[in-house]
C-alpha cells in the first residue's frame, strides 16, 4: 500500500469515525450493515424457545431464524387485545411497511375496543430498547396514549417467553417471516387460527433466490389466515400467481399523508442556476430495488445530458453505501449516500429534489415513487406486468433496462428545467385501492360475525 493510499484510508476512517459519534441513525446504519454477532443472551433464548416448543412445534426448529419464536408462548383467560408481530421497531428503520402495519393494528384496536401489543420477533439490535419502540409508536400514533404516555406495549423476542397472551387474542402478521412464525404457533395449538390476521404488502418469496426461504415464504399465504391486501395490483398478482381471491373490501391503498406532501409541494422550488437535484431509492442489500440497475441507469442519464446546459446533483436515500462515481471514473459526478433518515428529515429531503429514480422489482406499488410525484417531483420507476403506467401523471413507468430508465430520468430533468415542478397532485380516488378505514372495517365485521358463532 503506497502513502498517499494510506493517508486517504486514515483520512476517511476519521471522518466515519466523527460521523459515528455524533449521528444516531449513522451508527444504526452502520450497524445494520456490519451484522451482530449473537450474543449469549440469544443462544440462551432460543434454547428456552426449543424446549418450550410444544412437541409438534420442534420439527421447525431452524428452519427460519423465527420459526420457534413465539411457538412456546403462555396464554390465559384475560381481555383480548390485537397482537402485531414484527420483524422490529427502530427509529431509521420504520419504514412505510412498518408504519402501514402500525396503522392497521392500532385501527383494529380501536374497531374492536382493544389494546394493542407489538411482538418484534428479531434479536434486538444494539441500542435499541422497549422504551425506544414504545415512544416511536406513541410519537407516530399519539392517540394510542393513555394519560400521556406510550399506550402500545412492546415486547422483545428475549421477553416473549416471559410474557402472558390472552387466549382470545386477535394475531397480526406482516412480514412473511412474522407469518411462518405465527403459523408455528396455529400448529402448536397455542394461538387459534381464525384469530389470525395476515396484512400482505408485497410478493414477498421474491424477495429471495428460489430456495428455503421462498418456499417457506410463499407457504404463509396457504396458511389459512385472513388476508389484508395493501393495494389493488398486489391483490391481482395474488390471484394470478398463487390463486388466492382476496375481496375487494380487504383491499387498501398504501398509505400516503396528503397533507404532509402538500406540505412538501409547497415547499419545493424550481431549479435555480440550472441545477437539478436528482434523488435515487438506493437499497443495495434490497435486491427488489435493483440497486445496480439504477446506477447504470444514472450513468446512462449522465452521458445523454452531457452536452446539456444543466447542473446535476446525485444522492441516494434508503440505506448506507459508498459514494458512487458515474462519469466513467472522472469523479466530478457522484451518487452522494445519505443513508437512512428520520421520517421527518426524509420529507425535508425530497422537497430539495425535483426528479425522482425510485425502483422496485415487485408487484407492491412502493411509497417513494409517489411521495415525489404527488409533491410535484417528475418521478422514473420500472414497470412491472402493466401494473403502473397509469397510476399518476407524474410517474414515468419504463422498462427494467438501463438505456430506457436513464433516458427517462434524462426527460425528467428537461422537463423540470423547462417547465419546473408542477405542485401538489394527488391520486385518483380508488387507483390503488380503496382506504385503510374501509378495509379494516370489513375485517372486524368478520372477526366479529367469527366470534358470534
Amino acid at each position: 500500500m503506497n502513502f498517499e493510499k494510506a493517508r486517504r484510508l486514515v483520512a476517511d476512517l476519521a471522518r466515519v469515525n466523527e460521523r459515528y459519534l455524533r449521528d444516531d441513525h449513522y451508527r444504526n446504519d452502520i450497524r445494520e450493515r456490519l451484522g451482530r454477532t449473537v450474543s449469549r443472551v440469544d443462544v440462551g433464548v432460543a434454547r428456552r424457545e426449543r424446549d418450550r416448543a410444544p412437541r409438534s412445534a420442534q420439527p421447525f426448529e431452524g428452519l427460519v431464524e423465527t420459526s420457534l419464536a413465539i411457538a412456546g408462548i403462555r396464554t390465559e383467560a384475560r381481555a383480548p387485545e390485537v397482537v402485531l408481530v414484527v420483524d422490529e421497531l427502530r427509529e431509521g428503520a420504520a419504514f412505510a411497511g412498518v408504519q402501514t402495519a402500525l396503522a392497521a393494528a392500532v385501527a383494529l384496536g380501536q374497531r374492536l375496543d382493544r389494546r394493542v401489543r407489538v411482538v418484534m420477533v428479531r434479536w434486538t439490535t444494539p441500542g435499541n430498547s422497549i422504551a425506544a419502540a414504545e415512544a416511536l409508536v406513541a410519537d407516530r400514533f399519539p392517540e394510542t396514549r393513555i394519560d400521556g404516555r406510550p399506550g402500545v406495549r412492546v415486547v422483545r423476542r428475549e421477553d416473549v417467553l416471559d410474557t402472558v397472551f390472552g387466549a382470545e387474542d386477535v394475531w397480526m402478521a406482516t412480514h412473511w417471516k412474522t407469518a411462518h412464525a405465527i403459523d408455528v404457533a396455529v400448529t402448536a395449538g397455542v394461538i387459534d387460527r381464525a384469530r389470525v390476521v395476515y396484512l400482505v404488502q408485497d410478493y414477498e418469496p421474491g424477495f429471495s433466490p428460489w430456495s428455503t426461504e421462498y418456499a417457506v415464504a410463499a407457504s404463509t399465504y396457504r396458511a389459512g389466515f385472513r388476508m389484508v391486501v395493501n393495494s389493488e395490483p398486489l391483490r391481482r398478482y395474488l390471484s394470478e400467481v398463487e390463486g388466492i381471491d382476496v375481496p375487494e373490501a380487504l383491499t387498501f391503498a398504501p398509505h400516503l399523508d396528503e397533507e404532509l406532501l402538500q406540505r412538501v409541494a409547497d415547499a419545493r422550488r424550481p431549479a435555480e442556476d440550472r441545477v437539478v437535484r436528482v434523488l435515487f431509492y438506493g437499497r443495495p442489500s434490497k435486491h427488489r430495488n435493483l440497486f445496480r440497475l439504477g446506477v447504470a441507469a444514472l450513468r446512462v442519464a449522465v452521458q445523454e445530458l452531457a452536452d446539456d446546459d444543466v447542473r446535476l446533483e446525485f444522492h441516494s436515500a434508503g440505506e448506507l453505501h459508498g459514494d458512487v462515481e458515474l462519469d466513467g471514473g472522472r469523479g466530478a459526478v457522484k451518487l452522494v449516500s445519505h443513508g437512512t433518515m428520520p421520517w421527518d428529515d426524509y420529507f425535508r429531503f425530497i422537497a430539495s429534489t425535483n426528479v425522482v429514480l425510485s425502483l422496485q422489482h415487485s408487484p407492491h406499488p412502493s411509497h417513494p415513487p409517489f411521495d415525489g410525484a404527488i409533491s410535484g417531483a417528475r418521478v422514473v420507476t420500472n414497470e412491472f406486468r402493466d401494473t403502473r403506467g397509469a397510476l399518476h401523471p407524474n410517474l414515468a413507468a419504463v422498462p427494467a433496462d438501463a438505456r430506457s430508465l436513464g433516458l427517462a430520468v434524462a426527460d425528467a430533468v428537461r422537463r423540470v428545467l423547462a417547465e419546473g415542478p408542477t405542485g401538489y397532485a394527488p391520486l385518483a380516488d380508488g387507483a390503488l385501492g380503496g382506504t385503510l378505514e374501509r378495509a379494516i372495517h370489513a375485517l372486524a365485521t368478520e372477526l366479529d360475525e367469527e366470534s358470534a358463532r
